[in-house]
């Protein structure tokens, strides 16, 4: 078995620094899209002005938006867990959450080892229908608030996304094991480890 984890501070450091090749990577497309005709110093007007209805919604109904974006966090975590329990022979057996009291977030956790694909499929998930689909959507119509919603959805992914980089060595005869008290996994040779945490 060998151990993939990061430090809390690194984790916590590069999930932060995360947002700026996802503003890079999803608002140039989107302004390009819409206001390629519109002068840089114009963009934010132009920007408020297409959005006005949404944006004075998202502020009539503030608490709603916030109740939102908490249940899209747990949501977030509960792809993971579906994802997970479809590749675990044990199903939701093996499935645990909870929340992490040290960096104020929840969880999601498989005790079994799984496959490469179904592991990286479990990261991937979330950071993919609640980050692109509406980054999507937003590119599409034009409506800043979907591209806002999963670009935020998209930095929530950032920590996953950086495991999944971690994972790319890992060959597909090797089970991955997601770590039970550190920010990363383990890499299973010994086909009879089966639980762990």
């Amino acid at each position: 078995m060998t151990e993939y984890t990061l430090a809390g501070w690194k984790a916590s450091l590069l999930g932060f620094l995360f947002i700026f090749p996802v503003v890079v990577l999803y608002v140039f497309p989107y302004l390009i899209i819409w206001y390629r005709d519109t002068e840089i110093a114009n963009l934010l007007p132009a920007v408020v002005k297409r959005n006005r209805t949404a944006f004075v919604a998202v502020i009539e109904a503030k608490w709603l938006c916030a109740m939102l974006l908490a249940m899209s966090i747990v949501l977030h975590e509960l792809i993971h867990g579906v994802c997970m329990a479809i590749g675990a022979s044990k199903g939701w057996k093996s499935v645990s959450f909870g929340f992490n009291m040290k960096s104020l977030t929840p969880y999601a956790h498989c005790k079994e080892p799984l496959t490469p694909a179904t592991y990286r499929t479990s990261l991937l998930m979330p950071a993919l229908l609640l980050g692109e689909i509406p980054v999507f959507v937003g590119w599409c119509t034009g409506n800043a608030l979907w591209l806002l919603y999963g670009i935020l959805m998209l930095w929530a992914a950032g920590g996953d996304c950086i495991i999944l980089f971690m994972s790319r060595k890992i060959k597909s005869n090797v089970t991955i094991q997601d770590h039970p008290d550190k920010i990363g996994f383990i890499a299973v040779t010994d086909e009879s480890t089966v639980m762990i945490g």
